[in-house]
């Protein structure tokens, strides 16, 4: 295994690091174990932060993280394609069964809102040399990319992909333009606008104070946020993978290297001195994306606790030089009170040329996704348990094919 090559400096948002020097000779390598795939951090985020599409759910820090806490080692399936020293096109993926058909997925799982693979952009055959990388590993059928979202690399690779391809509607992310908030307001109708800049108001008298964790303090805070979490959502339907050991680990080992790189960001929120609030955030190229967040019930009776996450997102955004400010996956309405825009991923299936064997799989899944999506548009109505009831359903089909 090569030794990993150090990571050129890069902050999200800002120009593109130069091309580093190639050495002749391309080859391809796969990665089982974790100690390999840990070896591969600067090599990796160098060609993240070369990638103009990708987004945090690439980062290194983020696939291995959640690989350590989630996936066995002989389950590893990291695919990269060298040019001499250099990485220059990988996909970080896991083996799993669905049923009689063993699939590869991409590493982060349901905790991840964004799939895509990573090319460089300066090496035009990258996409067919993974291509060909990903062939040579045995003992896998389908590959699933669940959430492409529209201009990712994967987008276009897949049409390169020798053989059956299915796409379906997966989840509809929000997003605003990374802008001052009193010009995000402008945007939204005068009598929701009105309300909002009373929330807004509201909640600078309170005089909430809002600082940014160091590195450092980063597993301290998680461990905050998710204790905060859990008093939020405590009664409510929330999501119980939140509250485990693995997810509370992924996200410590996670985001102490992220904010060190200024992948993300963890914020704190006080009034007079207590801790009230903790949020994290993810940083792109392109995009700050709010990933989670944990609030006291104490706080939510005083003040709009989204208006305050909100506000200071947009600050955050407009600070960091980014075009776009997401809120992932979801429909909710404290999301859609902004009047954000929409943005559709979709899910990607591959099937290994001629195996017959995927066939059955193939229209299965993709039908299920379908399923997926005309429940998610039922949630823009009012009937939301309808919706949940078919989600549920479709979610229990596609595990089983």
């Amino acid at each position: 295994m090569d030794s990993a090559v150090p990571v050129s400096e890069h902050v999200p948002g800002g120009s593109a690091p130069a091309v580093p020097h190639r050495s002749a000779g391309a080859r391809p390598a796969v990665v089982r174990d974790h100690a390999g795939f840990d070896a591969l951090a600067g090599a990796w985020d160098d060609l993240w932060a070369r990638s103009p599409q990708a987004t945090p759910f690439q980062a290194h820090a983020w696939a291995s993280s959640w690989a350590r806490t989630h996936v066995r080692a002989g389950r590893l399936a990291v695919v990269c394609v060298w040019d001499g020293d250099v990485l220059v096109a990988a996909a970080a993926l896991h083996r799993v069964r669905r049923g009689p058909v063993p699939v590869l997925l991409p590493l982060g799982g349901d905790t991840s809102d964004h799939t895509d693979v990573l090319l460089d952009p300066a090496a035009p055959d990258a996409g067919p040399r993974l291509v060909r990388a990903l062939l040579a590993v045995p003992g896998w059928r389908v590959l699933d990319l669940p959430e492409v979202l529209p201009g990712a690399a994967a987008e276009h690779w897949a049409r390169q992909w020798p053989g059956r391809v299915r796409r379906a509607t997966a989840s509809v992310n929000l997003q605003l333009p990374a802008l001052p908030v009193a010009d995000v307001l402008a945007r939204v109708p005068a009598r929701t606008a009105g309300t909002l800049r009373r929330k807004l108001r509201k909640v600078e008298r309170l005089g909430v104070v809002a600082t940014e964790v160091a590195p450092d303090g980063v597993p301290h805070a998680v461990g905050e946020l998710i204790r905060l979490h859990e008093a939020q959502w405590a009664g409510r339907r929330g999501n119980p993978e939140h509250l485990t050991a693995r997810f509370r680990a992924h996200l410590a080992g996670a985001l102490v290297p992220m904010v060190e790189r200024g992948q993300a960001v963890v914020v704190e929120y006080r009034v007079d001195g207590e801790l009230v609030a903790s949020e994290v955030d993810l940083v792109g190229h392109r995009q700050l994306a709010y990933y989670l967040a944990g609030i006291s019930p104490s706080l939510r009776q005083h003040v709009d606790t989204a208006v305050l996450l909100v506000d200071g997102a947009l600050g955050r955004a407009t600070r960091l030089g980014v075009a776009e400010y997401s809120f992932l996956r979801g429909l909710e309405d404290y999301k859609l009170r902004w009047r954000p825009d929409e943005v559709v991923a979709t899910r990607v299936l591959l099937a290994r040329p001629g195996l017959l064997g995927s066939a059955g799989h193939l229209p299965a899944a993709a039908a299920s996704g379908a399923v997926l999506g005309l429940a998610r548009r039922a949630l823009r109505g009012r009937a939301r348990e309808l919706a949940r009831t078919v989600m549920q359903g479709v979610r229990t089909l596609r595990a089983r094919t």
